[in-house]
């Protein structure tokens, strides 16, 4: 069975989420205890918009599992049990089509983006390599997979989507027009930083600087994008020379202070800064914001840039939503039949029992020796009613759906459990 707990962009504010993010380090050292605690596995889905823990439990499980999920996350952040009223639980068929709706862009801030799907196969990679993961919960995201797949290449959903980078460079672009004759710092060099380079590229920016905690790949990114790169030490002064600067790394801490930008304003004769953090957790504290002639946005702000192409898409949503049910019923038999494994095997390992020993009794009485023919044709029969059997089983009790049909068809055919 699947369950999950998760808050994203719709039901907590940045200062919520971001006190739940994760790196691989926590999913690591996190998801052992809650295995530990009964739940069979889970994966665990951190973005800058959503952490989402989805996780394999047994059906008695259910309500204890949930609980002490929830209680064992409060307490491995030192949150408040009221920030619960921020979590969403889905089990079962909800829990998949959550995740299939995640994985096709319908549940992004960014209706039909596609950064999700990589972020989401980076979660499913981490848990595979800690080995935190289980049967159920890989299938179920290779079928998130899938069904993202199918509706981005069914509908016209991602045509036309927006990328948060996207979304970032068009707000910076209204604000300050002419983005060409502004330097800009960007803070971070990973998926994000480069989608967000790309972008101000489109929109005549050439003057920009890379700054990253690993300097290597700064200089890499910088070199490709002909720009300059920077090392993190040299970030306060880059601050100085640069009107917009757009965030976007893993720090769990704010990499820009009040403090510093007070310093950086003094030096820069109070000339006007535009701060776009896509971090969470925040990489510009949010006390900067406080400061003279410095504007401060963080991902949450993207909403009215992002709002814009929505209609342009939203007849697009009908037939995603079309296929991400067709997903969500294939799931549930394959699930729902896995119940009937056990008494499929004992189906067919009884018939075969009892297969041996007539096929033994009745060679024995033959006067010629026509074993090969009667294993045969014994095999045969045999083998004509497990299917037949499998088959009005998997109907009896609708695809393993109805359990009392399961336990009552293991006793009319005397099936050892």
């Amino acid at each position: 069975m699947i369950g999950l707990l998760g808050l994203n962009h719709k039901t907590a504010p940045i200062k919520v989420r971001e006190k739940f993010v994760f790196c691989e380090e926590d999913v690591k050292r996190f998801v052992p205890q809650l295995i530990d605690a009964g739940i069979n596995g889970a994966i665990v889905v951190s973005t800058c918009n959503r952490t989402e823990i989805y996780f394999d439990y047994s059906e008695k499980d259910i309500f204890n599992c949930t609980s002490t999920l929830a209680a064992k996350l409060f307490e491995w952040r030192k949150a408040d049990k009221s920030v619960g009223s921020h979590f969403y639980h889905k089990f079962q068929d909800e829990a998949s089509e959550h995740l299939f709706r995640v994985a096709s862009g319908l549940d992004s801030m960014a209706l039909g983006e596609y950064q999700i799907v990589g972020q989401l196969k980076e979660a499913f990679a981490i848990a595979e390599r800690h080995q935190v993961s289980t049967p159920t919960l890989i299938r179920l995201f290779n079928k998130a997979f899938e069904a993202g797949k199918k509706v981005r290449t069914k509908t016209a959903l991602s045509k036309g989507a927006v990328s948060i980078s996207y979304a970032a460079v068009e707000l910076a672009n209204k604000k300050l027009h002419n983005l060409g004759s502004h330097p800009t710092l960007l803070l971070g060099a990973g998926q994000t930083g480069e989608l967000t380079l790309q972008n101000l590229l489109k929109k005549g920016c050439d003057k920009f600087t890379i700054v990253n905690r690993t300097a290597e790949k700064a200089q890499e990114l910088a070199k490709r994008y002909k720009g300059a790169a920077k090392d993190l030490s040299e970030l306060q002064n880059e601050l100085v020379h640069n009107d917009i600067v757009i965030t976007s790394t893993a720090s769990k801490k704010p990499l820009i202070t009040k403090e510093m930008v007070e310093q950086v304003m003094i030096e820069r004769q109070n000339k006007p800064m535009f701060f776009v953090d896509l971090s969470v957790p925040h990489n510009v504290a949010p006390d900067v914001a406080e400061l003279e002639n410095v504007f401060v946005n963080d991902i949450d702000d993207l909403n009215a840039v992002v709002d814009k192409t929505f209609d342009k898409r939203k007849g697009e949503i009908e037939k995603a939503e079309a296929i991400i049910s067709e997903f969500v019923t294939d799931f549930s038999d394959w699930q729902f039949t896995r119940n009937l494994t056990p008494t499929f095997q004992n189906i067919s390992d009884n018939f075969r029992k009892i297969n041996e020993a007539e096929l033994e009794g009745f060679i024995k009485r033959q006067s010629k020796d026509n074993t090969e023919e009667a294993s045969m044709y014994a095999d045969h029969i045999t083998n004509k009613f497990i299917r037949l059997m499998i088959k009005n089983v998997k109907s009896i009790t609708d695809n393993g759906r109805k359990k009392e049909y399961i336990e009552l068809v293991n006793d009319l055919f005397k099936i050892a459990p």
